[in-house]
């Protein structure tokens, strides 16, 4: 729309409006300026002076409330500012928790609650009002409805997932009643897992174990090592071998690394990808050796594994497996090696012992020189008390130098 301005009083009217409605934009843009100012330096005289300016504010309203309940002039004034600040805004959920506070420390208990509650509601999943809302109910005594605040934390806050289950642990002691109350996520699942290695907890980390199979989710792999890890090391060896058939049932992709009759050694021909964890083959770094899948040398398949030395000192390969067995059976233990320019004067053997005991029952002679691919065999019964094997390639003595390269191929432990 277009204003004709063509008498002189038209004019004057419109410069006088435009003047006064500037000015009153200055006005207004100048209290809210000198108000922040104010409120910058949150002491009780300045954020009073802030109001003033700007009595629909919530958040100065809030601010002095906190001045005053941490100063402890005048708790009953604090409220006072906090509910005001609540009606001016009261979707704010960080007022009314300020508010609740307020009220645990006048010992105001069902007043709490209710604002507690207003705070949830008002922002119902943010993981911040969550986790205060599950501090205030803890102080309080009131688990359950901790608990429920926790789960919301659970679910939304990725990085205070171990922090809330320290704290579900702490006021339950029940890992039933935790994984009850989480979301059905296996993240979730491992990360209780690992509080409950953490605590050496056995029979709960295999409760969970079995809950987390039984949700049917997918998951990498990797996750589920340091659980084999902790059974292996408190000798569940039995429960260790189930686990690692659950996860095969899962995970189809793992149905090669499942021992059989025919050799308990998994992927023992290295035609699978090593996956450093659980019933194959672990590795560990080493400075003075070498280890890769060599796809030009072999004996069988595709496949072995080459193990190069540089010359320095190194006690063994860094590659081993775990094998469950049988106690009092015979063995047969058998492999395929190649050799080339091995110089030593302590040369690789294969070993085979109990992990727990230390009882050796394999101790091949070493490797030494250049060969051409030759087998290696030996016989072995284990103990009364032997339920699990360690296949490792070792050197005895392993203070010598070594320099060269070995490979192995096609090693197998079958029962007799």
């Amino acid at each position: 729309m277009r204003l004709e301005l063509h008498s002189p009083v038209r004019k004057i009217v419109f410069a006088v409006a435009c003047s006064a409605f500037s000015a009153a934009f200055l006005g207004l843009s100048l209290r809210e300026y000198l108000a922040t100012r104010l409120a910058a330096v949150p002491n009780v005289p300045r954020l009073e002076k802030a109001i003033r300016l700007e009595p629909g504010d919530a958040e100065y309203r809030d601010l002095l409330g906190r001045n005053l309940a941490l100063s402890g002039e005048s708790l009953d004034a604090a409220i006072s500012t906090y509910r005001i600040a609540t009606q001016l805004n009261p979707y704010d959920a960080r007022g009314w928790l300020d508010l609740a506070g307020a009220y645990q420390v006048a010992g105001r208990v069902r007043e709490q609650e209710e604002s507690v509650e207003h705070a949830v509601k008002a922002d119902p999943s943010t993981p911040f009002v969550a986790w205060e809302a599950a501090n205030l109910f803890l102080v309080q005594g009131e688990r359950e409805k901790a608990l429920h605040y926790l789960r919301i934390v659970l679910a939304n806050d990725p990085q205070s997932v171990d922090t809330a289950l320290q704290m579900c642990w702490r006021v339950t002691g029940d890992a039933q009643q935790i994984v009850d109350m989480l979301p059905q996520r296996s993240d979730l699942y491992f990360s209780l897992i690992n509080l409950l290695i953490s605590r050496q907890e056995i029979a709960a980390t295999e409760s969970v174990w079995n809950r987390l199979i039984a949700l049917r989710q997918a998951f990498p792999l990797n996750l589920s090592f340091p659980y084999f890890r902790f059974l292996l090391a408190k000798q569940e060896v039995a429960v260790a071998n189930t686990s690692w058939q659950q996860l095969a049932d899962l995970d189809p992709s793992l149905q090669p690394y499942l021992p059989s009759p025919g050799n308990l050694i998994v992927n023992g021909g290295f035609e699978e990808n090593i996956l450093n964890g659980g019933f194959d083959w672990w590795y560990q770094p080493n400075p003075h050796t070498t280890l890769t899948i060599d796809t030009n040398e072999f004996r069988s398949g595709t496949r072995s594994l080459s193990i190069a030395f540089d010359g320095q000192s190194a006690a063994e390969a860094g590659i081993s497996q775990f094998i469950p067995v049988k106690p009092n059976t015979h063995y047969a233990f058998s492999a395929e090696y190649k050799a080339e320019e091995l110089e030593t004067a302590s040369g690789p053997r294969f070993s085979i012992i109990d992990p727990y005991t230390g009882t050796s029952y394999v101790l091949s002679e070493d490797i030494v020189g250049t060969n051409p691919w030759r087998s290696e065999e030996e016989q072995f019964q284990t103990g009364q008390n032997t339920h699990l094997l360690l296949l490792r390639i070792v050197r005895q003595p392993a203070n010598q130098l070594i320099r060269g390269q070995l490979w192995i191929d096609d090693l197998k432990l079958v029962e007799r």
